[in-house]
């Protein structure tokens, strides 16, 4: 049975409704899986029945977004198994909320940023699906070659972030899943340049449970893996998700498979 228990739909940064998601899952093969949007359930419960008319156990998640801590940058945990009522909503409202204010500041000063650097830039607008992918749309509209990493390097420019009135940090956020029932899960740890090493230290000690094994195949947003051919990629992903084994036995973690699935290239 194949299990996948990361993938997003257009509840949050993913691409394609929950029915499309659930039928692509089931197209290809997958027994378990498990919608995590960010900071987000509105795929529940629609997408219980709907699992379940395509013979597939769906197990109720979510992806939460953490707070900037020192050596620890954009650290997304994942909650599986979670137990969905109308308090976990609200709080996931505020942070979707608090996020969405911060998101579009940050949106102008990105656009002022490329205006200054790229005659006749043309704004981009709106935060949905996400930022990330709209400033890629937008730049690859303009005939702007920028690859996913370099407009990473952007993102991470700490001068054109604006502040988040409600976020939670890693401890934060690892409590929560635990409160509300679930196993929480450092989601693909090589991701966004951080030293590994600090990221499993920071997640062991605020009581993480679980690490996915990644397809980072399609994470061109860190040094380890920008720049390299697909033949590199696989060869690297191995690498990457074999010494997580190594970390998960040292440490007693459980492992999840995960393809962090937002569109087509990500099934």
């Amino acid at each position: 049975m194949l299990i996948d228990t990361h993938v997003h739909t257009d509840h949050s940064d993913g691409l394609h409704s929950v029915r499309r998601v659930i039928g692509d899952a089931a197209a290809a093969g997958v027994g378990l899986l498990s919608i995590t949007d960010h900071d987000c359930v509105d795929a529940y419960p629609a997408a219980l029945g709907l699992a379940k008319s395509r013979g597939i156990r769906l197990v109720p998640g979510v992806e939460l977004t953490t707070k900037d801590e020192k050596g620890c940058s954009c650290i997304h945990i994942v909650g599986l198994g979670i137990r969905i009522n109308a308090k976990m909503r609200r709080v996931l409202r505020k942070i979707t909320e608090a996020r969405g204010a911060s998101d579009r500041g940050f949106l102008d000063n990105l656009n002022r940023y490329f205006g200054a650097r790229h005659g006749g830039w043309k704004p981009t607008g709106g935060i949905k699906p996400s930022v990330f992918h709209n400033m890629m749309a937008n730049a690859r509209s303009q005939n702007i070659r920028i690859s996913e990493k370099e407009m990473m390097d952007v993102f991470l420019k700490p001068e054109l972030w604006t502040p988040i009135a409600y976020e939670l940090t890693v401890d934060e956020a690892v409590s929560r899943i635990k409160e509300w029932g679930g196993v929480p899960v450092l989601a693909h740890p090589f991701d966004f340049s951080n030293d590994v090493r600090v990221v499993f230290d920071r997640f062991l000690a605020a009581g993480g449970e679980a690490v996915e094994l990644c397809k980072y195949r399609y994470k061109a947003r860190s040094d380890a893996l920008d720049g390299l051919s697909m033949p590199q990629l696989m060869k690297k992903e191995r690498e990457m998700n074999e010494w997580t084994i190594g970390i998960a036995k040292k440490h007693g973690l459980k492992l999840t498979m995960a393809s962090d699935h937002h569109d087509g290239r990500r099934a």
